[in-house]
């Protein structure tokens, strides 16, 4: 009787071993999939993020400060310009310079949401385009994705998104234009998750 208690324990116990280190290597080692799935999945969360346009007459720089909730919405502010709220298929803009509030259907606006960690993930990833690298954004370690955005725009054509593979943040997105030109770069600065927006933001 001891023996055959024995001889199941020596097999149990390995087995027992190997789900454990498969369960907690999956939580504190995630792959690089599960790292973007989790910030697709992404509930809330305020960043600061500046936008690099670039043509052939230089480059144009917008600092922002955003805002996202998956249920109730996005908010950019432009400085203590502007305002726009992105909810309910529009735009709600609030121009406190020309003290004026109006609204915009959201295909006015195809440059800003492409920010929004859940529209840029929306966009099905290139097959065998994520990578790791550390060479484009100092000495940051970050996974590397392509996707391709379907807006019908010459000037939009794909995009490159990093993730800061340590913190599980994004860095960075770079897009290009049908002749794999850089036409926006978009910086993540003090990316942060959160519980919830506060309501009156949105």
């Amino acid at each position: 009787m001891k023996k055959k208690i024995i001889i199941i324990l020596l097999l149990v116990v390995p087995f027992i071993s190997i789900l454990f280190i498969i369960f907690f290597r999956g939580i504190l080692m995630p792959s690089n999939e599960d790292i973007i799935e989790g910030l697709k999945n992404i509930k809330a969360y305020e960043a600061k993020v500046q936008y690099v346009m670039k043509n052939d007459k230089g480059e144009e720089t917008e600092e922002t400060k955003q805002w996202y909730s998956a249920d109730k919405g996005v908010r950019v502010e432009f400085g203590d310009e502007v305002t726009k709220v992105y909810k309910d298929e529009k735009i709600y803009v609030k121009d406190t310079i020309n003290n004026n509030e109006y609204e915009l259907g959201q295909d006015m606006d195809i440059v800003h949401p492409l920010a929004f960690i859940n529209n840029i993930l929306a966009y099905p990833i290139k097959e065998g385009s994520i990578s790791e690298g550390q060479e484009e954004w100092g000495d940051t370690i970050y996974i590397k994705a392509d996707v391709e955005l379907f807006l019908n725009n010459i000037y939009f054509n794909k995009a490159t998104i990093f993730i800061d593979k340590k913190n599980r943040v994004p860095i960075g997105i770079v897009v290009y234009d049908r002749q794999d030109k850089c036409v926006l770069k978009i910086i993540y600065e003090k990316f942060e998750e959160v519980e919830k927006i506060d309501d009156t933001l949105l």
